[in-house]
């Protein structure tokens, strides 16, 4: 406990050294707490400190390197890999490839995973709210203190996060700073707490890819990725682990079908979300479905459509909450049918032909069989603008 709650050097270093056999009163320093005071202070601010060996450890099946040697944690121990997913990215992400990481985490919420993220702005955020409002559970695994109201835009996200029974977690103790340093460590335990990574954004040398990296490193994760478009730069990262050879994702049942999930067949909600729409603006859409900004001229010439129809289709989809326009010209922010579907988000990459957004949808929700990999079941922090599982500044985006 003391140890613990002793603010100082990353606490990865402090678990390498424990787990070399050193003795923890020799890694005490003089400005340690007394235990009885941390556990005091913990107790005040709700939390409580967790370690290897306690029933409720979330990282005995899949130990993070450098190792992990404790966890402060506000809210129910996180389930741990067997039944989570991750899902990262950058805390610039697009409004689209945001929109994609929310519509994946209702999906997975709703087929019974945990969703865990590193709780920044961008797609971290988008990821913990889609579970949330689809009734799932999520884990939020932040690179500070609990008590530190970082990122502050994310303060009432944390706060509706435990109101569902979804859990903060964090190796540093209380009243803990950001710092750049801290959030390369904090990926390792994002990956740790997951059977599988799905990456929604990354740039050349993001940290979402320090967390792919961790969880592909330990040989059982899995490692998945929406591709991007060439001239991309939020998706050099992601067409770069798909080279390396991560698991390409189109839509939700990609990623169910990778962890050995139960996906039901049937008609595609994206697809009848696309097909409720105009050809004009299927046409629109389709144009702008890798994210990209166009000005009106450039739309009108890659679509061929006329001035009056192209202004028409442009306003229902802006009326739908699907486009924005600006003075710079205009871009995708949201998917077609996002709500009414979990296999959404697959068009992020590039223009296709076929412009419906995915391929299948997980329509049976139930846990896989015991032979299967699979969620047993669904149960019912401002020092720097770093804060995403994927980024620059020393590891977030």
């Amino acid at each position: 406990m003391s140890l613990a709650a002793t603010p100082g050097p990353l606490p990865a270093a402090v678990a390498t050294r424990l787990a070399q056999g050193r003795d923890p009163a020799s890694l005490l320093r003089a400005h340690s707490p007394d235990p009885a005071a941390a556990a005091a202070r913990l107790e005040g601010l709700g939390l409580r400190l967790l370690a290897p060996g306690d029933d409720d450890w979330p990282l005995a099946a899949n130990p993070p390197d450098p190792p992990c040697a404790w966890l402060f944690v506000a809210g129910p121990a996180p389930p741990g890999a067997a039944s989570s997913v991750a899902v990262v990215g950058g805390r610039r992400a697009s409004p689209l490839r945001r929109a994609a990481a929310r519509s994946l985490g209702a999906g997975l919420a709703r087929a019974g995973w945990c969703v865990v993220s590193g709780g920044a702005v961008g797609v971290d955020a988008a990821a913990h709210a889609g579970a949330l409002e689809a009734g799932g559970r999520t884990v939020v695994v932040l690179g500070c203190g609990l008590d530190v109201p970082y990122p502050r835009a994310n303060t009432g996200l944390f706060a509706r996060v435990q109101a569902a029974g979804g859990t903060l977690a964090s190796e540093h103790p209380p009243g803990s700073n950001p710092r750049a340093a801290n959030f390369l460590p904090r990926n390792r335990l994002i990956a740790a707490l997951s059977a599988a990574v799905v990456v929604v954004e990354a740039a050349e040398d993001s940290g979402s890819l320090s967390t792919a990296r961790a969880a592909g490193s330990r040989g059982g994760g899995r490692v998945l990725v929406l591709p991007g478009a060439p001239w991309d730069p939020g998706a050099a990262g992601c067409n770069q682990l798909i080279r390396d050879g991560a698991t390409l994702v189109r839509s939700l049942t990609d990623i169910l079908e990778e962890l050995g999930a139960t996906v039901g067949d049937g008609p595609v909600a994206g697809a009848r979300a696309w097909s409720g729409l105009d050809p004009p603006a299927r046409a629109v859409l389709s144009t702008l479905i890798d994210g990209q900004l166009m000005t009106p001229g450039r739309l009108a010439g890659a679509t061929g459509l006329p001035p009056a129809t192209l202004d028409t289709a442009l306003l229902d989809l802006e009326l739908a909450g699907l486009i924005r326009r600006t003075t710079a010209g205009v871009q995708v922010v949201d998917l077609p049918g996002r709500a009414a579907t979990h296999g959404a988000a697959a068009a992020v990459a590039v223009p296709a032909a076929d412009p419906i957004p995915g391929h299948g949808t997980a329509r049976g929700r139930q846990a896989p069989d015991p032979g299967s990999r699979g969620p047993p079941g669904r149960s019912p922090a401002e020092v720097l603008e770093c804060g995403g599982s994927g980024g620059d500044d020393g590891g977030d985006d």
